[in-house]
């Protein structure tokens, strides 16, 4: 295994056991068999290995984005198979995600920064979907804007409620997103 993915595997898994503040560089190289002076040839802190590893998360999602983004299926399919793989994705980052959210970005304004520049760029991807089903009739409401914000919304209390605070199983997970897409896309009214 590569140097830099040792210690990047090592940060990671202490991350997740002890949290951010709680680990410490040295546990990171201690964990991976390397020495200190390693760690500093691939990175300049405990930050910036822990930026690392959401570059790595976010990187993952955007990939996925991307690609259910070009395609040209059904999109209320595209909507509901690309919030599914969110939500694995998530699921295994769940806690790299947890200390970036709760701890990080409330305290650190770079942190803060790339939260929003990641979160951007998944508005941007969503909004490329979106406007394919509002340019093919799909959607009858056309407000692409409010679209956007109605799924990010949706899954943005059920990846903070039941993924990150109350730690509900993915598959109970899946069920409740794969129910709560088929509602926004169909609507409330009965």
């Amino acid at each position: 295994m590569e140097t830099k993915e040792k210690l990047l595997n090592s940060a990671k898994k202490l991350f997740s056991e002890r949290g951010y503040y709680e680990t410490r560089v040295s546990d990171i190289v201690a964990d991976a068999g390397l020495s200190q002076g390693t760690f500093y040839l691939y990175f300049k802190s405990k930050e910036d290995i822990f930026k690392e590893l959401v570059k790595n998360m976010s990187q993952k999602i955007v990939k996925i984005l991307k690609e259910y983004a070009s395609k040209e299926d059904n999109v209320e399919d595209i909507i509901k198979n690309s919030t599914l793989d969110f939500f694995k994705i998530m699921y295994e980052e769940k806690p790299i995600a947890y200390i970036f959210l709760f701890q990080l970005v409330a305290t650190n304004e770079e942190f803060r920064k790339l939260y929003f520049e990641k979160n951007k760029k998944v508005r941007e991807l969503l909004r490329i979907i979106v406007e394919k089903g509002v340019k093919s009739g799909v959607f009858s409401y056309k407000n692409t804007e409010n679209i956007v914000n109605i799924f990010m919304g949706y899954v943005r209390i059920v990846y903070l409620e039941y993924l990150l605070k109350d730690n509900v199983d993915l598959k109970d997970i899946l069920s409740l997103v794969s129910e709560g897409i088929d509602v926004i896309l169909k609507g409330v009214k009965g």
